[in-house]
This record gives structure tokens, sequence and C-alpha cells, in this order.
């Protein structure tokens, strides 16, 4: 990815004219397709820095768990690519051609030749105290398939770990975001759901903002190590599943709202609370805090406009407009997100192969069943999740 792509990114984000309050900072991640036949696409942009304690898991899959920026871009391409998708399957007279994705014989789609998705991440510096605290603690050794609590002594290397990174908050079952997009390098970044429609997504490259010159070859190894090299060498994955290397760049382009350059002209009060998501080709972006919309009231988050359309529910709605744009059978109403989840044999093969008992990522901490089994019939008049907005430091 060129400058000028990073340049395309920033220029996109200023344009959602967002502004975290003063003093705070916070991080940026987005979700590009590049291609020689055509202009660089930015298909998702997010911030964000929090999760939900699991304590406030929603039941009904309103809300988002993990608000990392890293993990809202992705489920921003996601949701770009299922609208793709639809836009492709909703048109009979074949007026609309996608430039980037094309229906093979098996009837899925694939990115056209040439084409290439890559994702950006801002990168942030961490409280120096909590880091001298978590360094300085001694922590007995880790059992198998055991993670370790957020940024528990860095000298564990290679470890699976649980966000959030600061000992003083609730903790989580979300996994780390280095974990998250490790296991893309095998599974891809589409997610079980999209998998009906699209063959595995694989990141050609990631690109790392504010990373000093002089260090950038050791962050080139440190990522290496944790995007791929852990999983090891084996070739034995269920077919369209393999293990995909993404070459690390980094650029020197400044993001206006990193807390490198919040602290050029203040102090920094800490990290923002809220989390932005932008979707192409849609409109409008969303502000999020505490995984739904922001302004939204608890009684009115389960409303199709109230919800974040990124979310788990919001997600299966579209999934089911798919099917029904090509002509397949829709969703039983009564069926759920996990079961939708779980009949995507191949990916949850690959999924298992990855985080079973004997994988490679066999410590991975499963949120299970219990938050994801809604319908798209269920009831508006539940709750059933947050029923007090709490908010998890990063």
């Amino acid at each position: 990815m060129r400058d000028n792509d990073v340049a395309s990114i920033l220029n996109t984000y200023s344009g959602l004219s967002y502004q975290p309050p003063s003093g705070q900072y916070t991080v940026a991640a987005s979700f590009c397709l590049l291609s020689a036949s055509t202009s660089p696409k930015v298909i998702s942009i997010a911030t964000g820095t929090k999760c939900l304690p699991t304590s406030r898991y929603p039941l009904k899959g309103e809300a988002l768990l993990d608000n990392h920026a890293e993990i809202l871009a992705r489920r921003g391409a996601i949701r770009w690519f299922l609208l793709e998708v639809l836009r492709s399957s909703s048109d009979c007279s074949g007026a609309y051609e996608s430039p980037w994705i094309e229906r093979r014989l098996n009837e899925r789609f694939k990115l056209k030749e040439g084409g290439d998705a890559s994702m950006r991440i801002l990168a942030m510096g961490q409280d120096r105290e909590m880091a001298a605290l978590k360094n300085s603690s001694i922590f007995a050794p880790l059992g198998e398939n055991e993670t370790s609590r957020g940024r528990d002594n860095y000298a564990r290397l290679g470890v699976l770990r649980t966000k959030p990174g600061r000992a003083d908050s609730p903790s989580t079952m979300c996994m780390a975001c280095s974990d998250k997009i490790a296991s893309w390098s095998v599974l891809g970044f589409q997610g079980a759901l999209a998998t009906r429609f699209i063959e595995p997504l694989y990141l050609s490259s990631i690109v790392i903002g504010e990373v000093p010159l002089d260090v950038r070859d050791i962050v080139r190894e440190d990522c290496d190590r944790a995007l791929w090299k852990r999983i090891g060498s084996s070739e034995d994955w269920p077919p369209g599943y393999s293990i995909h290397v993404p070459a690390i760049v980094f650029t020197d382009q400044p993001f206006i709202h990193s807390r490198t350059v919040i602290e050029t002209v203040q102090p920094s009060r800490g990290s923002c609370n809220e989390a932005l998501s932008w979707v192409a080709d849609t409109f409008p972006h969303e502000f999020l805090i505490n995984g739904i919309k922001r302004g939204v009231s608890p009684k009115h988050r389960f409303r199709e406009k109230s919800r974040p359309s990124t979310s788990r529910i919001a997600m299966l709605h579209l999934y089911n407009r798919i099917l029904e744009a090509q002509k397949l059978p829709p969703l039983n109403p009564s069926s759920t997100y996990h079961e939708s989840k779980m009949s995507m044999m191949s990916y949850q093969a690959a999924k298992e192969k990855l985080i079973g008992k004997d994988g490679a990522f066999s410590g991975w901490v499963r949120s299970g069943a219990k938050w994801q089994n809604f319908a798209l019939s269920q009831s508006k008049d539940d709750l059933g999740g947050i029923a007090t907005p709490e908010i998890t430091t990063d």
C-alpha cells in the first residue's frame, strides 16, 4: 500500500468531521481494497479502544462486544462485502457489475483477479505506569490451553490473551486483537456467516502507523511471529483454507487523533470512550458507546434504526436478505444466529483445527451459544442485555 493510498483513508476519515473530546485520543483502523486495474477503495473505517465486560454481554445480539478499532473495521468490511453481494444478487438485469467481486461456478463470490485487501492500523502507546506495573508483577506459569489476562508479563511471547489490557478493568471474553488478526491468516476475515456467499478473504498487507524508524525491523519480526508464524506450518486445512502471510508495512503519515499527535498539543486525558464505525456506500456513519449507538436509550436499542449496522442481529438480517435475493430458502424465523454460523461446515472445520484441543490456538476462549441464541423473531420488548451503561477501559 502506497502513502497516497493511506492519505485516501485519512482524507475519508477527516471528511466524517469526528472530534473526540478535548485531550482524548483514539486508535483508527481501516480496510482498503487495492487493484492494478482500478482506484483503491476504502471500504471501512473505525476508531475505538474499549470492549464490554462479560457481565454486560447482550443476549439478543444488539450490542457490539469488542469496540476496538481493528475489530469494528473488520465488521464494517464484512458488511460492505455482504452489501456488495446483495447488490450483485438483486440486479436481475445484470446492469450492475461489481468492480471488486465476481461470482464463481460454485455460486459463491470471490475477489476479482488482482484484487487485494489491506488493513491499516494506527498504533497507540500504552500507559507507562501500567506497563511498569504489569512487567514488575510475578505470574505463575501458564498451564496447557490457558490464556494470559491482558498485558500480564510481556515476556510471555506467543500466548493467547484476553482483553482488556489494563489490570484494573473488568474482565471480558474478547481475545486480543493480535490473536483475532492471526486467526484471519487462516480463516479469512469474512467470518462464518459470509462464507455462505463469499470465499475466504485474506489480508495481503497490514499497514501500521507511528512506529519509529529505528525499531521497525523489530516490530516487523514481532508482527510476523504474532500474526502467522505461531500458527505453525500445518497444511492439512479444509479445502479453501490455508495460512496466508500478510506483508507488514509502515507509514509515516500521522493520524490526527492519535495519542502521539494529541500530546504534541496538550497532555493526554486518556483514551476516548466513544467509537466510530463507517462503512463505504452506506449512510450515515455511526457513533458508538457501550456497544450501542450513542444517544439510544436501552429500551429503544432493538429498533432497526437504533441498533449498530454491524451488530450480530443486524448482520443476521442482512444475511437473510441475501438469501431472499438469491432465491434461496430464507431463514426460519426461529433459527438462531448460532445455528446459522455453525451450519457453515467447512469454516467451522477450519476453525476447530485452529482453536480445537490439538490446535495452535487451543487456549482460545469461546464465548459460547449463550450470547448467540437469538433469532430474527426475537421479542423487541425483551431488554435481555445491557441494563445499565458501563465502560471498560482499554
